[in-house]
């Protein structure tokens, strides 16, 4: 056998089998369903066209650890931010002290019992037509990352609940994890060529993504949604 040969076949063979390797992760995540939230509730399809000022109340907590604390402090101004990129309607931003002149409290989480005139109070002092109360269930700031959500939309003239989600964004979660490389490769940060794969090791970066999906459930104005859809 003619040993030169023998070794050339050998590192062949390996060279193949690791490039083949290397593209495994990629033929893998093509072949996974991007995750979309389903523990979604909509009174309507559509918001109700006087749905046009909602009065965003202090994000709160499930615990009162560090970790959460700091992930509050962390998510709370991207949720904002994300309910302004929607423009479904005017973000009226309530801090607790404003919310205990009000109502008494400083916080509110959506699932006490509220007191009869509790929307009617909000409504007359902060001119809103909707209340939205929104809560950090879960946050995990190390692999594997997750992050959870509950936001309840009421409205103020007939307080009913016009939406409302629940959801747990684990990046052990297959299809989690492939919506989260999807959406950290189509908004990158500025001056950095990503491939995605570091919004599972990035607290910052997968809350953007979670808060992004929370927000995309939010039921649209009609005319809105039929504008949106002539820019296409």
């Amino acid at each position: 056998m003619d040993f030169s040969r023998f070794k050339h076949w050998c590192w062949l063979l390996l060279l193949l089998g690791s490039l083949g390797c290397s593209h495994v992760p990629v033929l893998r995540e093509a072949t996974v369903a991007s995750y979309v939230p389903d523990n979604v509730h909509r009174e309507e399809p559509t918001l109700p066209p006087q749905i046009k000022r909602v009065a965003v109340l202090p994000l709160t907590t499930l615990s009162d650890d560090a970790a959460t604390e700091f992930g509050r402090e962390t998510l709370a101004p991207m949720l904002y931010e994300e309910l302004g990129r929607s423009r479904q309607f005017e973000v009226v931003l309530v801090t607790p002290e404003q919310l205990r002149l009000a109502t008494g409290r400083s916080a509110w989480t959506g699932e006490e019992q509220f007191p009869l005139d509790f929307f009617e109070l909000l409504r007359e002092k902060l001119g809103v037509d909707a209340v939205l109360f929104a809560r950090l269930t879960q946050y995990r700031a190390y692999e594997p990352l997750s992050i959870g959500w509950r936001l309840k939309l009421f409205e103020t003239e007939e307080p009913r609940i016009l939406w409302a989600v629940d959801e747990v964004f684990d990046a052990r979660v297959p299809e989690v994890a492939a919506a989260a490389r999807r959406f950290s490769r189509q908004h990158p940060e500025a001056n950095s060529a990503s491939d995605g794969q570091e919004v599972l090791s990035s607290p910052l970066r997968f809350g953007r993504y979670t808060t992004s999906a929370v927000v995309a459930t939010l039921p649209r104005h009609q005319t809105r949604q039929a504008g949106q859809a002539g820019l296409h």
